[in-house]
């Protein structure tokens, strides 16, 4: 063996372990707030009875978790285009971290709801900058499956939090915050090799970044609580434009949204979002109404997340070979098709139907999620890969308030509850036919073995 034969192994092997580290750094840090959100929703009984709260008190907690992450995570990606997106990735991970492990020590209602806005805060850097690291470290012909098995990592959360979560919960809800802090420090510990990927060296917009998460912020809050915040969100949005169009330096430049490919990947996502978040709720309650208990309800409901986590990696794989909108709008037609069936639902309906529905919806989101992230990274250039990572983000936090605000107002426009069940399957099937007619409409060719 030559020294250049030699010299080129040791480089190849240097890469190999660079880029897997940087993967398992980035999937830790992708399991936290699935994990975590599906977590306090199962201990909020124990949460609320020790702060002596009510238990609309955890949900706002929630919503304000959810809010911090997704509302800042457009800024926070440009922020990592301007101080190195493995810096602000570090820093974000760090602030979970310290976060948590003041959140299992709070003292009080008021610090928990800091600390966890400030958990939130934290993974808004993370949302803004994990893909984009992603695309830096993993060519275009094995970005696919990076992103699959990223997914995978999003799901396993989504799975097990329930399960940790109740767990935790009997013995002390504290210990739900404490045990957060470890897939931070895990992802901490693997993020050594990121590249900087530092893009902007001139200012940042913080008007802009002002602006954009308050607009976003009080949208989704109206949708829950009041309209009219929604519509002051929108006339926020509306102001963020009109202020970013003519800036030097915008947020987000104007030009990323003229890529068909990659506005039409963000929207099917949130369409996406919108069609299958509210079903878990909905399908508990009717549950519930055949009398079936939580503990039993919660297994029955676990085929969707399963296939998600089993199947994300392979369709990831697979677009990396096959033109990733053929996939992702076979993925959205077979998640319709299930949530059609749900929507034929009767009160005697035999629940291994629903489960075998439920399979076919969680592969369906599995074959969508994966190809569909790739292209709304994959069509922009390096420079744009802040601002998609977040993108990313945002859409999921629109599209899963949208949905829950769909299937409460169909719900409540009926005293039938079995009507209101079936008729909100029916109108999330019909936006998931939505998702599949715009995922066709991005197919370019060749659709099927492209070159690494």
């Amino acid at each position: 063996m030559s020294h250049s034969d030699f010299t080129e192994i040791i480089v190849r092997i240097i890469i190999f372990v660079r880029r897997w580290t940087g993967l398992a750094s980035i999937s830790a840090s992708s399991f936290i707030m699935p994990c975590l959100g599906n977590e306090i929703n199962v201990a909020a009984p124990a949460i609320s009875y020790a702060l002596k709260v009510p238990a609309d008190y955890v949900a706002l907690l929630q919503m304000a978790l959810a809010l911090a992450a997704g509302s800042l995570a457009i800024p926070m990606g440009r922020l990592g285009d301007v101080l190195g997106r493995a810096f602000v990735y570090r820093l974000g991970l760090a602030i979970i971290l310290a976060s948590s492990l003041a959140a299992s020590l709070s003292p009080a209602p008021i610090a928990l709801m800091a600390f966890s806005i400030a958990i939130g805060v934290g993974a808004a850097m993370i949302f803004g900058t994990n893909y984009a690291i992603l695309a830096s470290i993993y060519p275009q012909g094995e970005l696919g499956r990076a992103i699959g098995i990223n997914t995978l990592a999003v799901y396993t959360g989504l799975t097990s939090g329930p399960l940790i979560g109740g767990l935790l919960a009997s013995i002390d809800w504290r210990y739900i915050f404490l045990v957060n802090a470890a897939p931070a420090a895990l992802s901490l510990a693997l993020s050594g090799d990121i590249p900087a990927g530092r893009y902007r060296e001139r200012g940042y917009d913080a008007v802009g970044a002002a602006l954009l998460a308050s607009s976003l912020s009080l949208s989704v809050w109206g949708l829950t609580y009041d309209i009219y915040l929604t519509a002051l969100g929108l006339a926020l949005l509306a102001l963020f434009a009109a202020y970013e169009i003519n800036r030097a330096e915008p947020l987000i430049e104007p030009s990323i949204f003229r890529r068909f490919r990659f506005t039409a990947a963000s929207v099917a996502a949130m369409l996406n979002y919108a069609a299958t978040f509210a079903v878990t709720y909905v399908l508990s309650l009717y549950l519930h109404m055949r009398g079936i208990p939580p503990a039993y309800a919660g297994l029955l409901l676990l085929p969707q997340p399963l296939l998600m986590a089993i199947f994300a990696p392979i369709s990831g794989r697979i677009s990396d070979y096959v033109e990733p909108g053929l996939v992702s709008s076979m993925g959205m037609g077979t998640a319709a098709v299930a949530l059609a069936l749900m929507a034929s639902m009767t009160a005697s309906t035999p629940l291994w139907s629903l489960e075998l529905e439920l399979a076919l919806l969680g592969l369906g989101f599995a074959f969508f999620i994966s190809p569909n992230t790739y292209m709304i990274i994959g069509s922009v250039e390096p420079r744009h890969h802040g601002v998609a990572s977040s993108v990313v983000a945002v859409v999921r936090l629109v599209g899963q308030s949208l949905s829950m605000a769909i299937a409460a107002y169909v719900l409540a426009s009926t005293s039938d509850l079995l009507l209101g069940i079936r008729e909100s399957l029916a109108v999330l099937a019909a936006i998931s036919v939505a998702a599949a007619a715009l995922s066709l409409a991005r197919i370019r060719k060749p659709i099927v073995l492209k070159r690494r």
